[in-house]
């Protein structure tokens, strides 16, 4: 069974904006095209160092890549995301891809996504679809408006079961992902594959070691990227020697003891 595959063959591809295609409460759903050259073929969960010209390079997960168009979901939560949300770059680049693909076999697989995580669990989610699994896929957010429309990536997928859940209940499930949830039976599940805020992380991973479910949980983490080639070593897993950049952005369950000690509030 292969869980991941290495493929650090890194490339550069110049971007012209195409459309915006959503705008929500602080986020931003962008559409580029390739600018002679060709674009990088991205497995699940790889991801691409961003480059907004004049400012930086920042790492963000394309929620759908084909030869001829890559979309970005951004949500703000720096000074470059800003720029990025309030004024689209009209000319921008890429290098990737980044990160080990994650490509599991299985019969049935469940994702829970929250925020711009749920950029890396769309790729996902159509590729175990198309490989024979039955997918459930939990999207959680605050409000609606800041529900990206993700079914446009998922409407020709008849195995791709999509739950949604708002704090508010403004649309589908009240409450959280983690709460959304308590309707499905998560031990019924191959693998359980989460991405998102730590927080949602965080009790997704309890939640698991609870149930003895955490040899099936796999996390896709977010942290400091600097360079996205391994060189910096800013994004090294906690207690490990292991890179996201590199490793990563998917570990396994078995591997976040120490991050979780970290990451995640003690229980009250």
């Amino acid at each position: 069974m292969t869980l991941a595959t290495e493929r650090w063959g890194y490339s550069y591809c110049s971007l012209r904006l195409g459309r915006v295609l959503w705008r929500g409460k602080g986020a931003i759903l962008l559409s580029y095209r390739p600018q002679a050259c060709v674009l990088p073929e991205f497995e699940p969960t790889q991801f691409a160092m961003f480059w907004v010209p004049g400012i930086e390079a920042i790492p963000l997960a394309p929620i759908y890549s084909s030869k001829n168009r890559i979309d970005f979901l951004v949500r703000l939560r720096g000074s470059t995301t800003r720029r990025i949300v309030e004024q689209p770059p009209t000319k921008a680049g890429i290098i990737g891809p980044m990160g080990r693909g994650f490509a599991p076999k299985a019969k049935a697989i469940l994702l829970v996504g929250g925020g711009t995580g749920i950029a890396s669990l769309v790729p996902l989610a159509r590729w175990a679809s198309r490989n024979g699994a039955q997918v459930t896929l939990v999207y959680g957010a605050r409000t609606d408006n800041e529900l990206a429309p993700i079914e446009m990536y998922l409407e020709d997928l008849e195995s791709v079961k999509l739950v949604v859940a708002t704090d508010d209940g403004s649309k589908g499930v009240k409450g959280t992902a983690i709460d959304a949830l308590s309707t499905i039976n998560v031990a019924s599940f191959d693998f359980i594959v989460a991405a998102g805020p730590p927080a949602m992380i965080c009790a997704l991973y309890r939640l698991a070691g609870d149930r003895g479910l955490l040899d099936r949980l796999y996390a896709s983490l977010e942290t400091l990227v600097r360079c996205g080639m391994g060189f910096c070593g800013s994004c090294m897993l906690p207690c490990t020697s292991s890179l996201l950049c590199r490793e990563g952005p998917v570990f396994p369950g078995s591997m976040l003891d120490c991050w979780a000690e970290r990451e995640c509030e003690p229980r009250q």
